[in-house]
C-alpha cells in the first residue's frame, strides 16, 4: 500500500476520536456557533472555546442552564428551545436546513464550577419556528 494512503487513513480514523462526543449547534442561518461536549458533562461551548452553558436532566426534560445559574431553555431531539418554546439552535440533522461548513474550533477554556440550578418552569408547547433571539445571544444569557 501507498504510504501516503496509510497516513491519510490513519488521520481520517483519528479525527473523530479527537472530537469525542461533540455535537455542533447551528443557528437559524446555518452557522455553527456552539457545540455540546458530552465528554465534558454536556457542557456547551461557543465555537471559540468559551464555556457558557450545560445540559442537565430534570425529570423527563433535558434543560439548558447557564454557568451564571440561570435557566435558559430545553434540549430535545437535537434542538435547543427557548423559554417560549421557539427554536434557537439545532444539530445538523435535527432540522431541515442547509448548514455552512464548520470552521476550526478554538481551544476550550476552563469550565467554571456548576451552580445550583433553579426550579425549571413547565415546558411550553414546542414550536417548529425559529426564535427572534439568536443562538449566540441565547447562550450569552448564561455567561
Amino acid at each position: 500500500m501507498n504510504k501516503s494512503f496509510l497516513i491519510l487513513l490513519f488521520f481520517s480514523l483519528m479525527v473523530p476520536l479527537l472530537h469525542g462526543q461533540e455535537v455542533s449547534l447551528f443557528d437559524s442561518d446555518g452557522e455553527a456557533v456552539a457545540y455540546i461536549d458530552f465528554d465534558d458533562e454536556a457542557t456547551i461551548y461557543l465555537w471559540k472555546g468559551t464555556p457558557v452553558a450545560f445540559l442537565e436532566k430534570d425529570g423527563s426534560d433535558i434543560c439548558v442552564f447557564g454557568f451564571n445559574g440561570s435557566f435558559l431553555g430545553w434540549y430535545e431531539n437535537g434542538i435547543i428551545y427557548d423559554e417560549a418554546g421557539y427554536v434557537v439552535g439545532a444539530k445538523e440533522s435535527a432540522v431541515n436546513m442547509l448548514t455552512k461548513l464548520e470552521g476550526l474550533k478554538g481551544l476550550q477554556e476552563l469550565t467554571p464550577l456548576r451552580p445550583l440550578t433553579p426550579l425549571t418552569p413547565l415546558q411550553p408547547l414546542l414550536k417548529n419556528s425559529w426564535s427572534n433571539t439568536s443562538l449566540l445571544e441565547f447562550l450569552y444569557f448564561g455567561k
